[in-house]
């Protein structure tokens, strides 16, 4: 999923097996309040609309673009349900088993799987083959052979650097390639703490810590699953180094949440940060005047690996039982329009927009930010298309973090994850 850095956490706490169970079993004694409730308006075909945008400047993007449809399909009306990410899941499993979903949904890229695998999406594959040329962010959608979602807002992770420390540390602003050098830097900046950091590590804070480390695995040719997802391939030589780097920046540097690290920065007392295109929003907005750069991630090392980042992002998808299923795909062909996605980048502040034509906009191609973004993206991958997700980022942040706090050696921290990983994917495998 993408970050969004006004609406905090936006997972689910819980196994998502025991909460879609859990919805089933109370599914008769539930109003249909909990649904959706599509249905007619006088003449009019009520389409209902679940999405989870709810800062005012970016809901008056979404009502501007539905009011737009509706003025151009006079028979129809939108009704736009706000979900929030502290309990919009536990009502879209609710609406689900109540037999009463909306009409169009938005979803974030790593519960598809979840929900496509429990039957409850349209197939929309004839619908992706459409857009395959013009939208990216594609690897989400799929689950099994069919296509469940289609990409619409799009989010990865680079390193901020604060270019007047970089020039203290090192006579200049350059960024590191490998990882070597982003190390002696970061740790060459913190040799004056508290009054500065090199390095700012997430926190023991659910659902950022692992797009924290993921990044690091990757670019170090490893992975977190088998390509078939039946087993943990965390327990690499890649895996190893990946944590023994985060471990070394952490103790070098500052482990605390993702908001105060952000803080951190602008207030000029640290080097380097990996974050998201919201911080420069929040950097412009500061109105602070130091000097500072974004850059991919680096590579391992000379020639080795890749310089990978996580990416993420929010789609649109229709429910199988939806009552109006053909009209929630004009509204949803609406919303990816290029004119609505350019104006939902503008108020978020997004720099890497899902549609290609938009992506080459001059408000992208000539800010050299933005364009770090856009670079990075084409070297990205998605958490993997597993149902049971939200289970295994929560083993694997249990690892991260015995490893950055010391509480395990960092090969005794990946053999644990594994065993945990292992077991969610053997349950999974039983119940099939």
């Amino acid at each position: 999923m993408a970050d969004r850095a006004l609406s905090g956490s936006h997972r689910p706490s819980g196994s998502p097996k025991l909460l879609w169970f859990c919805a089933l079993t109370v599914a008769g004694s539930l109003s249909l309040s909990c649904g959706g409730g599509s249905g007619k308006d006088g003449e009019k075909t009520v389409i209902q609309f679940w999405q989870f945008w709810t800062e005012p400047r970016v809901r008056a993007v979404i009502t501007q673009a539905v009011t737009e449809f509706e003025l151009l399909h006079p028979e129809y009306k939108v009704e736009v349900t706000d979900l929030t990410w502290d309990n919009g899941y536990q009502k879209i499993v609710a609406a689900f088993a109540a037999g009463r979903p909306p009409d169009l949904l938005e979803l974030g890229s790593d519960w598809i799987a979840q929900f496509a695998a429990a039957g409850a999406l349209m197939d929309l594959s004839r619908e992706c083959a459409r857009y395959r040329d013009t939208l990216a962010g594609w690897p989400p959608c799929f689950y099994g052979e069919q296509c469940w979602a289609l990409p619409w807002y799009l989010s990865t992770r680079v390193i901020y650097q604060n270019d007047d420390i970089a020039r203290i540390v090192r006579g200049d602003a350059d960024h590191p390639i490998i990882w070597r050098d982003l190390m002696s830097n970061a740790m060459a900046a913190t040799t004056s703490k508290p009054v500065m950091y090199g390095y700012g590590v997430n926190a023991a804070e659910r659902h950022r810590l692992y797009k924290a480390f993921l990044p690091y695995l990757w670019s170090a040719g490893g992975e977190l699953l088998t390509p078939d997802l039946s087993e943990c391939a965390l327990d690499s030589r890649a895996g190893l180094e990946a944590i023994q780097l985060l471990t070394t920046l952490s103790t070098s540097g500052l482990i605390d949440k993702q908001a105060a690290l952000e803080e951190l920065f602008i207030d000029g007392k640290l080097l380097y940060l990996m974050s998201g295109d919201w911080m420069y929003e929040k950097l412009k907005r500061s109105g602070k005047t130091m000097a500072y750069s974004a850059f991919r991630i680096p590579f391992a090392a000379p020639g080795v690996g890749s310089q990978t980042s996580f990416a993420g992002g929010e789609y649109l998808t229709i429910p199988r039982r939806g009552a109006h299923r053909l009209e929630a795909l004009e509204l949803a062909r609406h919303l990816l329009a290029p004119k609505h996605i350019f104006n939902l980048c503008i108020a978020t502040g997004n720099a890497t927009p899902a549609h290609r034509d938009v992506a080459i906009n001059p408000y992208f191609m000539e800010d050299s930010i933005r364009q770090v973004f856009i670079r990075q993206i084409p070297q990205t991958k998605w958490s993997p298309s597993h149902p049971r997700w939200v289970e295994i980022e929560e083993a694997l942040e249990w690892g991260i973090e015995q490893a950055i706090y010391g509480r395990l050696a960092a090969q005794d921290a990946l053999a644990q994850t594994c065993e945990r990983i292992n077991a969610i994917l053997a349950e999974q495998r039983s119940d099939l």
